[in-house]
């Protein structure tokens, strides 16, 4: 009877922190479960999700969520909770005496309340909700959850569990190592926005770029760098899919790039090459898995010695892809100085037709476009083309050549 009120709690614990964590989630949500060291992932919505059994060993899941059934950086689709795994054997701390440091000097002081405090087994996480950003906050966020780190550092924080695509322990599962039951050991309801956290500890990522000259301080620069990297991770995604991942003559350098940017962008190599033969998989033609490893080897090793002589121009990227000047029009980051000055026309033309707009302007096509509907409707009327320069107050040769242009498009 005892074991039988156990799993309704364990069921009741796991389903609630889902429902809690996603119940407005719009995209995939893994689940991953480790049994003898084998590691196996799968894809739910949320509604699917709640069906899924949880309390057993090793049972984890996603808090942010993906646009297709790939566990990778460039396939998020929701930021929904920032998280740090603090590993208590690696301190000489107790958990108890770590939660009291925290709530009497931390929260909501140098960090904010966490959503959640799960005791995992051997550690504790610390998780923060947030309502949901689009993938391309992923920057901020990944800024957010440095500063967390640095914080949290000395209380045993995980370095690799950084990364934005990671699962976690669901509370009411078992966590073999330590032969326990994942519980929840606190709760506050309030949700974040990323912005707001970022304000109140990361204010100096929302100054104008203008606003002080010379270099920018070290976390502000490294917050453009990691931008930048995860522009380029996409853009190198959006090749292969313009390809349809039909890359021949170019995976080695595909793949090499890759790699090198999530080492930079994660800071976890092992990830970033688990990720890497992933996308290797979904090629037409894909390298062996030996080769493909072999092949962007220098990758991490670039990272490892802090080599800039990898950091590719626009130019040389275009080039080594043969990247294709309509490619480029998909392209966020890589792209030449023809495409770039392109973009500001367009931008600037927009920008001055939104400014006649507020103005109650038109520009000169909408008029042109609006004096020859009013010509072909005074012509409609039985006017005479004489008639009709006198009443709108036009030349006679632009009324003969908007009449030539109504006739040859077949409007009269």
């Amino acid at each position: 009877m005892g074991e039988a009120l156990k799993k309704i709690e364990y069921e009741e614990e796991h389903s609630e922190y889902i429902n809690m964590v996603h119940q407005n989630s719009k995209g995939w949500i893994t689940k991953a479960e480790i049994n003898s060291g084998s590691y196996s992932q799968w894809h739910y919505k949320f509604s699917e999700l709640l069906q899924q059994d949880f309390d057993k060993e090793n049972t984890y899941i996603s808090l942010n969520t993906f646009y297709t059934t790939y566990r990778r950086i460039e396939c998020l689709k929701e930021l929904k909770a920032h998280f740090i795994d603090l590993d208590i054997y690696k301190t000489k701390l107790t958990k108890t005496q770590i939660l009291m440091d925290l709530e009497a000097n931390y929260f909501n002081k140098s960090i904010p309340r966490p959503n959640y405090i799960i005791d995992s087994g051997r550690g504790l996480y610390l998780i923060w909700l947030i309502n949901a950003v689009p993938s391309k906050g992923l920057p901020l966020w990944k800024a957010v959850e440095e500063y967390l780190y640095r914080v949290l550092k000395h209380f045993g924080a995980d370095r690799q569990a950084l990364d934005p695509t990671r699962v976690l322990r669901v509370p009411g599962s078992i966590n073999s190592k330590s032969n326990s039951v994942v519980t929840v050991i606190d709760q506050y309801n309030y949700i974040y926005d990323l912005r707001e956290i970022q304000n109140e500890y990361l204010p100096e990522l929302g100054e104008k770029k203008d606003k002080k000259k010379g270099r920018p301080k070290k976390t502000v620069f490294i917050h453009r760098e990691r931008s930048l990297y995860y522009a380029r991770i996409k853009d190198i995604i959006k090749l292969c899919e313009l390809r349809e991942y039909d890359l021949r003559g170019h995976r080695e350098m595909i793949l090499f790039l890759y790699r090198y940017y999530l080492c930079y962008f994660l800071e976890d190599t092992e990830k970033a090459l688990e990720d890497t033969l992933e996308l290797n998989s979904e090629f037409i033609s894909p390298l062996g898995v030996n080769e493909a490893t072999r092949a962007t080897r220098s990758a991490e090793r670039v990272y490892n010695d802090k080599n800039k002589d990898y950091k590719y121009k626009n130019e040389t990227l275009i080039e080594l892809l043969e990247i294709t000047e309509h490619e480029e029009t998909y392209m966020t980051t890589i792209i030449s100085k023809k495409e770039y000055k392109r973009r500001d026309r367009e931008y600037q033309k927009n920008k001055y037709k939104a400014q006649l707009k507020k103005q109650g302007q038109l520009t000169e096509k909408e008029k042109i476009s609006q004096r020859r509907k009013k010509i072909k409707d005074l012509l409609a009327e039985g006017l005479k083309q004489k008639d009709i320069c006198v009443q709108l107050n036009i030349s006679k040769r632009t009324c003969i050549n908007d009449v030539k242009y109504l006739k040859e498009q077949g409007l009269i």
